[in-house]
């Protein structure tokens, strides 16, 4: 029986239904960027331009009080694609021959998965490592569930943070505090629009002014309230070298990933498939002034 082998294309398809089924959190950042930005940029560096925020000032009337200058200040943010994510596989002859009978299914989806997850976990990292502007504390069977929320929401209110776009993410254990209080398992969600599967899957009722979603890349007891602009992320796939027997690339749902595959009859331990799926990809907590005020992290302490 001859071998079946998967063409680029059809990879390209596994990758998106893989991608929308499993990736949350790209879908929750700021990811507004292009290859192109990054292509020629010194030290695979993209820079981002926060405008400045201001007070006011006041004169009285008809006074001889004279106008006071303020300096303007715009704050830069650096994006850099510092992270490889791969994951190769060797496939001998043998295990082409007489062990695989679906490489897609059993080669290309785990290996899609890990390299998927591997992405999330650059954003995840990120989120962990930023400097909150603010902090809400969460004693399970101590502090109100519902009231944790909307402490969240008025700390970030506070921050002048914008009311649209923000989410609160949290881990399986903050997840499962937040579905015991009555108030959130029964409320509803709003009905608005969620872009992917993975995110209506994944997503709890709509709480507070918040989207509220589950995510596995964070630790259980892990939860922060944030706006889309607090984390910027790009992911994309490498080129295509002319040397590959087959690939191709994809971009969904924030994040790009390249398929190579080609024969090496000369490897050290028999003649192997190479299989490759990899890509190219940087997070960055956008920080003003020493914190990231766009984040709220949620203090969780779980009950003994």
């Amino acid at each position: 029986m001859a071998n079946t082998f998967i063409k680029a294309t059809q990879v390209v398809q596994m990758a998106r239904l893989l991608l929308q089924r499993e990736i949350v959190l790209p879908r929750l950042v700021w990811s507004d960027f292009t290859k192109q930005q990054f292509q020629y940029a010194a030290n695979d560096t993209v820079s981002m331009v926060v405008p400045a925020q201001f007070d006011a000032r006041t004169r009285v009337l008809r006074s001889t009080t004279a106008l006071t200058a303020d300096d303007l200040t715009e704050t830069k943010v650096d994006v850099t694609l510092d992270t490889h994510v791969y994951k190769l596989l060797n496939i001998t002859d043998e295990q082409l021959t007489l062990d695989i009978r679906d490489f897609g299914v059993q080669v290309l989806q785990p290996q899609m998965r890990s390299v998927a997850e591997g992405l999330e976990d650059v954003i995840a990292t990120e989120l962990a490592a930023a400097t909150p502007a603010a902090t809400v504390d969460f004693a399970e069977g101590t502090n109100d569930p519902y009231k944790v929320v909307l402490a969240a929401r008025k700390k970030l209110n506070d921050l002048n943070v914008p009311r649209a776009n923000r989410v609160l993410v949290v881990g399986s254990s903050v997840e499962l505090a937040l579905l015991e209080d009555d108030r959130i398992s029964k409320a509803q969600n709003s009905g608005d629009a969620i872009a992917s599967d993975a995110l209506r899957e994944a997503s709890l009722p709509r709480i507070g002014g918040f989207t509220i979603v589950g995510s596995n890349a964070l630790g259980e007891d892990e939860a922060y309230a944030f706006h889309q602009t607090a984390i910027a992320f790009g992911a994309f796939a490498p080129a295509i070298p002319t040397g590959a027997a087959d690939g191709s690339q994809v971009s969904e749902e924030g994040i790009g990933l390249r398929y190579l595959r080609d024969y090496n009859p000369t490897n050290s331990t028999g003649p192997v498939d190479r299989s490759l799926v990899d890509a190219f990809a940087g997070a960055t907590s956008v920080e003003q002034g020493g914190s990231n005020k766009r984040l709220v992290a949620i203090n969780f302490t779980p009950a003994v």
